[in-house]
């Protein structure tokens, strides 16, 4: 019986120490996982950090065209001056009666008559214009995320990154 006792002692420390290297085993491997989980909490943070700071560079094409149809209407009053001279040679010849016969005199006319007139001239009108405009270029973007909506998602995430590394970094708590 106690051969056997004995046999069962050495088989139970046997098992012990399997079984406490295989723990320490499971204990490191989950150490590396943890470690590794930090390392990548930490990348992804300083990513989610970097987008933040970068800007969405785009440029939008724009290859259309465009149809133009309006009226542009007038409705102008224009001022039309007239400075001129208006030279008269002529002969009138004038009847005059005599009684017993008419006598024409010829009158001979030699004068220049000044002409100094301004007069208004009423324009009203519609102007029809239809056209194509065709409109090829190119519209350079630039957008700051930092200036979109996605940067408060990117806070949240980065908030919710930093609560994941503080739980890995302090994996039993600490004693709150």
């Amino acid at each position: 019986m106690r051969k056997a006792y004995l046999v069962i002692l050495i088989v139970l420390a046997i098992l012990t120490l399997l079984s406490l290297t295989l723990n320490a085993t499971v204990i490191l491997s989950l150490m590396r996982a943890r470690q590794i989980a930090l390392d990548t909490v930490a990348d992804a943070r300083a990513l989610v950090t970097d987008i933040g700071d970068d800007t969405f560079s785009y440029t939008l094409e724009v290859n259309q065209e465009i149809p133009i149809a309006t009226g542009i209407p007038f409705n102008e009053e224009v001022t039309v001056p007239i400075n001129t001279t208006i030279p008269i040679n002529t002969t009138v010849i004038v009847p005059i009666d005599l009684g017993v016969t008419t006598y024409n005199l010829e009158v001979p006319i030699r004068t220049v008559i000044p002409v100094d007139l301004e007069f208004t001239v009423p324009v009203s009108q519609t102007v029809s214009i239809a056209t194509t405009v065709p409109l090829d270029v190119d519209v350079p973007l630039e957008i700051a995320i930092a200036e979109t909506p996605l940067v408060g998602y990117l806070e949240q995430l980065d908030a919710a990154l930093a609560q994941i590394e503080a739980r890995l970094r302090q994996p039993f708590g600490n004693g709150d």
